[in-house]
């Protein structure tokens, strides 16, 4: 039995539903995505006029902000603190992946460097802020510290993982065969841990935002700053429309990574939940 069928008559919503149920997969992941967004804004703007301006910005008073933010440079800004972060990022992944692979391939690196690991991960490195400014003060050096240390461990973490993942068999059968260290890291330790390099990747980008956000909000710089300013000034319309280029370029990252990740390793499924387990 079909909806229709249970329902007298045909109506819009069920012909919509009808529709939606017809379309291919990616395209239903789309529609639902667009419903989902669109109840969202709908339920934002009623809020807004519910509660005022002052409290709840509109979807028109965001539009304004975000004309706005183009015309003042606060875009520029975001760009730039970007830019500072991605050299954060960047000596993350330099540190961390080779970090992760030795940790992955011997025991000896895993047991003397594991446990720091293991326990900066769990710790709040929101309470360490303090401690990273009486050594590198509040200018760019800090908030590249400040980026690296939310980012490196996921870069760490990730390719161990990835490595103790290989299959034992073909490293034993490598070595039987005499094929050197060199050409075994090769063809067999970095293709198994791709997927797992770029899934840290991705993780470590989403954690590097969160710091630079972090750090500039505590030494009152660049984006954090002008969040800050435009929350105590109550413009809560270019304060929501700079959040959310703040997102937008993050997810552009992730979603960059991700397309990367499908392309590189089209043989690997998702390996999220083998990282969550080897944390």
């Amino acid at each position: 039995m079909t909806l229709r069928e249970r329902v007298s008559g045909p109506t819009p919503v069920v012909e919509a539903a009808e529709r939606a149920a017809k379309l291919p997969l990616h395209h239903r992941a789309w529609f639902q995505r667009t419903l989902v967004w669109g109840g969202l804004l709908v339920a934002s703007q009623i809020f807004a006029m519910q509660v005022g301006p002052y409290f709840w910005p509109s979807i028109p008073d965001i539009i304004s902000g975000a004309v706005a933010s183009f015309s003042d440079g606060t875009y520029l800004l975001v760009l730039s603190s970007f830019g500072q972060m991605l050299s954060g990022f960047l000596l993350a992944v330099v540190v961390g992946v080779p970090v992760g692979l030795l940790m992955g391939q011997f025991r000896i690196v895993d047991f003397v460097v594991g446990p720091f690991i293991n326990a900066l991960f769990v710790t709040s490195l929101v309470a360490l802020l303090p401690f990273i400014i009486l050594i590198f003060g509040t200018d760019f050096t800090f908030r590249v510290a400040v980026v690296f240390l939310f980012a490196v461990f996921y870069l760490i973490i990730t390719p161990a993982a990835g490595v103790r993942a290989i299959d034992r068999e073909l490293n034993e059968m490598a070595t039987s065969f005499g094929i050197s260290s060199s050409r075994r890291l090769l063809s067999i330790t970095l293709p198994g841990t791709l997927p797992y390099i770029i899934t840290g990747l991705r993780l470590g980008i989403g954690q590097a935002v969160q710091g630079m956000i972090v750090a500039e909000l505590w030494v009152t710089l660049g984006t954090g700053r002008r969040l800050m300013n435009l929350g105590y000034s109550r413009e809560l319309g270019q304060f929501f429309a700079t959040a959310a280029a703040v997102v937008l370029v993050g997810a552009t990252l992730t979603g960059l990574l991700l397309f990367a990740q499908k392309r590189l390793t089209p043989w690997a499924d998702d390996v999220e939940s083998a990282v969550s387990g080897a944390r």
